[in-house]
């Protein structure tokens, strides 16, 4: 049970580094679920705000 506890702070931990608003409601969601929504989160955000390798080669 502790090591459930601690995994699962650790995702909301991971995840609440990621700005949103409202936040989630984690206690209605699963591990799985908190893992997901970073994952995606964070792809979204580097999708959005990440450095392409074109952007590279345009400043040369």
């Amino acid at each position: 049970m502790e090591k459930e506890l601690n995994e699962r702070g650790k995702l909301i931990l991971e995840d609440q580094k990621i700005v949103s608003f409202p936040p989630p409601d984690y206690s209605k969601m699963t591990n799985e679920q908190i893992r997901k929504r970073t994952e995606y989160m964070k792809s979204a955000f580097d999708l959005a705000f990440g450095k392409d390798e074109e952007d590279d080669q345009e400043d040369i």
